[in-house]
């Protein structure tokens, strides 16, 4: 009987001591779920879209993002993950936004997205700057349908922050009552560990009815006691785990708030760029304008001056025409006069020859 008493001693301080350890050091031992790292390639014509904000998202929840840099790629890690399905959704101002719906990760693995113009070129922008342009039922609805996917999105990241502060709270109420749990369960082996003394100490000088109730309730609340510290760890460790996830999405959020704040900055700077570089071209579309112009009055100029010097040619043309008509005129009546003439003097002489003969 004194080794029955001498091992139910020593295991009652031996669980005693566990659980004292237990509330002094922090659980290490989280489950950590296996992490994904994959690559976001962002083209529009066969050209790298650099600051296109990237967002891997898992029922509305962002579980990774990131910004394209100048090649166009995002290396994206997603610490936890285990399989889930999720939309890879990339946004930038220039484009039009796009999404790769129910998709599986794998490690390395690499996903394309081609982005299409919000715009179009500079040259057809120019060409119809000048026509007033109607929007089509479609595209209204398209413009609509994205500001109520925009507006949803927002109300559902409030949403989440809001389940989030509520998540954290009750984690850190369940987490309290935890240890609670976890020191009501060492005072009862304490206080089992008493008993189990006493029996050892005043076995002979106790009662056979008491010895008999002590050794009959010893191991039950010994099995009762090791079940509740059980289950009182199983729901620390689940606390710990909950705690730790919750900390990820807020990590994950942070990453997200950084990605946009860096596309965002990206982005305008590429707006900048382009505005820029449309004021440019609108220049040297203006300057070439006035070249051409002037080009265009200096041969209207030259073309008039042409004229003017051939109507001036044709003028003195006919001018020498009708004077070389009026000499051939002139030359004419000349000749005919002197034809008259030398008939008058033929018809002359053969009068005086007609008088002589009459004489």
């Amino acid at each position: 009987m004194k080794n029955i008493y001498i091992a139910a001693t020593l295991a009652l301080c031996a669980f005693g001591a566990q659980a004292a350890e237990a509330e002094k050091s922090p659980t290490t031992h989280i489950e950590i779920k296996e992490g994904v790292s994959v690559n976001i390639n962002v083209k529009t014509d066969g050209k790298p879209v650099a600051g296109a904000l990237i967002k891997i998202v898992h029922e509305r929840m962002t579980v990774g993002s990131g910004t394209t840099d100048a090649s166009g790629n995002a290396n994206i890690n997603i610490p936890n993950y285990s399989g889930q399905i999720v939309t890879i959704e990339v946004f930038h101002k220039l484009y039009a936004s796009e999404k790769l719906r129910d998709r599986k990760l794998t490690e390395g693995a690499s996903f394309n997205v081609i982005l299409r113009a919000k715009k179009q070129t500079t040259e057809e922008i120019a060409a119809e700057s000048e026509e007033t342009t109607t929007k089509i039922e479609g595209q209204i609805a398209d413009e609509q349908k994205s500001a109520e996917e925009a507006a949803a999105e927002k109300e559902a990241s409030i949403k989440r922050q809001e389940e989030l502060k509520q998540e954290q709270e009750k984690i850190a109420a369940q987490t309290e009552e935890a240890k609670k749990e976890t020191e009501e369960a060492k005072k009862e082996a304490e206080e089992i560990r008493k008993e189990a003394e006493e029996l050892k100490n005043n076995g002979s000088q106790m009662s056979e009815e008491r010895r008999k109730e002590l050794e009959s309730n010893i191991a039950e609340r010994e099995a009762a006691a090791q079940k509740r510290r059980e289950e009182a760890e199983l729901r620390q460790k689940e606390l710990e785990e909950k705690a730790a996830a919750a900390e990820s999405l807020e990590r994950d959020k942070k990453a997200e708030s950084a990605a946009e704040k860096e596309a965002e900055r990206l982005q305008k700077e590429q707006e900048k760029a382009r505005k820029e570089a449309e004021e440019a071209a609108k220049e040297k579309e203006k300057e070439m304008k006035e070249e051409r112009e002037q080009a265009e009055d200096a041969a209207k100029e030259a073309e008039k001056a042409a004229k003017e010097e051939e109507a001036r040619e044709k003028a003195e043309e006919k001018a020498a025409k009708e004077s070389e008509k009026e000499q051939k005129e002139a030359e004419k009546e000349a000749k005919e006069a002197e034809k008259e003439a030398k008939e008058a003097e033929k018809e002359a002489e053969e009068a005086a020859k007609m008088a002589e003969k009459l004489a």
